[in-house]
């Protein structure tokens, strides 16, 4: 009988710490490689009050995840200026949050997301 993904993982407390921890590992990347280009964390910093994803702020949020799809990274985004990004804890490794956060500062470096209006479309 194959084990199940959340028994492999070690139980459901240790996929939560995991999802805390690349929470907190993609807060303090966004922290590292992109202040300056605009963004604000709109999620709490304390683990206690953070659930699995965390949210960004910017202006320009509609466009730049427009572009993140481009580039085969799909967050969520909500109204007015927010994009939530989600790293599950079952599925993705600290390598995949850190390409991530990569890949958001090559679409912020080359300006990518001018490429698309600033509003939600159908599918946000």
């Amino acid at each position: 009988m194959k084990k199940s993904g959340l028994k492999e993982a070690g139980g459901m407390e240790q996929v939560q710490k995991k999802s805390l921890r690349l929470t907190q590992y993609l807060m303090d990347l966004i922290q590292l490689e992109l202040t300056g280009y605009g963004f604000e964390i709109g999620s709490p910093r304390h683990e206690s009050k953070r659930g699995g994803h965390i949210i960004l702020e910017h202006q320009e949020a509609a466009r730049i995840c427009k572009a993140l799809k481009q580039e085969a990274i799909i967050p969520d985004y909500r109204e007015p200026n927010m994009i939530r990004l989600t790293p599950v804890a079952l599925f993705t490794s600290f390598q995949e949050v850190y390409e991530t956060v990569q890949v958001l500062k090559k679409v912020m470096d080359g300006n990518l997301y001018e490429n698309y209006e600033n509003k939600r479309g159908i599918i946000a």
